[in-house]
């Protein structure tokens, strides 16, 4: 694998890719392989923070006023329950929580593929930056 020129080539390479989903969610995959994950054999931390930021971000570019002029603000991860290689893919739902004059604040949840049970919770705040 070559390093990625870009954030796209990036997540081409991992196979984080938005799957169909509800008018009022986005919803992100990405298959559990032996490239993402961490020596206990669990989809990477940060690539489970990954998912929730850019879920959440298109999510909130779709969703508001602000397009894609916002940027992240805050993001707090609370990690459940391992995401191994037998429980992929990993899916990230994204909603909106609250939306203000000029931020956002987005609920993501990540499940695993096999038996739907949570792995991850996260709350993405963004900020309007024009």
């Amino acid at each position: 694998m070559t390093a990625p020129r870009s954030l796209r080539e990036l997540f081409d390479q991992i196979g984080l890719q938005e799957v169909p989903s509800t008018d009022d969610t986005v919803e992100m995959e990405m298959p559990v392989d032996e490239r993402v994950t961490n020596t206990a054999g669990g989809l990477q931390g940060g690539l489970i923070a990954t998912m929730a930021d850019v879920t959440a971000g298109q999510l909130a570019a779709r969703s508001t006023p602000f397009g894609n002029a916002i940027a992240t603000t805050d993001l707090f991860i609370r990690y459940l329950r391992p995401i191994k290689v037998r429980n992929g893919p990993a899916r990230a739902v994204a909603r909106i929580l609250r939306t203000g004059k000029r931020s956002v604040v987005i609920q993501v949840d990540i499940y695993r593929g096999d038996d739907g049970e949570l792995g991850a919770t996260a709350t993405v705040n963004f900020a309007a930056v024009g």
